[in-house]
């Protein structure tokens, strides 16, 4: 585990990395599940927190990490959305808020393309300009939409030159909406991706997994 976390990120310390997002103690619930090849070597991993300490809503975060010959091979997805829709089932009183601060274009688009509603959206809402607020006061404000949705976080994804270079010039919709909101997540800066769990957002992304199937 250590060594695709050292292999995924930079500037980070993969064995305090991997004490924070995996052994922090308080009031945080965690769900795990990890990759293997068919010859049963460890090629990645997606791990979801549940933090409860937040009075008005129950915070989701993730961390996810492949090596890179396996990157875009594995669904992180099918096991985020089930996990997330048993922890809504679970208490649905509860406001749950997916918040992750998301190095990775790529990433973005995988959320994005299958989930219903994922802010930041381009031109902002006072309902997402409440969100991060709550979630983000201390930060970066994106020029695009005037929300403070991105973070500072001092650590990015092992992309090189060119990868760089293509997701910056991609033509598709979430890649280019995610970079031109953050267009330093080279340099260490991460999108606050937050996605609000409902039951309308759980019925309306199943509705788009149907349509995308057929």
């Amino acid at each position: 585990m250590l060594s695709i976390i050292g292999l995924c990120f930079e500037g980070i310390d993969p064995e305090a990395y991997f004490a924070y997002y995996f052994e922090q103690s308080g009031p945080t619930h965690r769900r795990l599940r990890l990759y293997y090849s068919d010859s049963a070597e460890l090629t990645g991993y997606c791990l979801l927190t549940f933090d409860d300490s937040h009075k008005a809503f129950c915070v989701i975060g993730a961390s996810a990490g492949f090596l890179p010959q396996f990157r875009g091979k594995n669904n992180t997805f099918s096991f985020s959305i089930l996990e997330v829709t048993k922890a809504y089932l679970r208490r649905p009183w509860r406001t749950l808020l997916y918040a992750d601060t998301m190095l990775s274009p790529a990433m973005f688009r995988a959320m994005a393309k299958n989930i219903a509603t994922v802010y930041p959206t381009a031109t902002g809402s006072v309902v997402e300009s409440q969100l991060y607020v709550a979630l983000n006061p201390a930060g970066l404000v994106s020029e695009v939409n005037g929300l403070p949705c991105l973070k500072v976080v001092g650590r990015k994804t092992r992309y090189s030159a060119l990868e760089v270079a293509q997701f910056k010039t991609s033509n598709k919709p979430e890649i280019a909406h995610y970079c031109a909101l953050n267009p330093d997540f080279d340099k260490g800066v991460a999108l606050l991706t937050v996605i609000p769990i409902t039951l309308g957002q759980l019925l309306s992304t199943a509705w788009k997994q149907i349509k995308y199937s057929r």
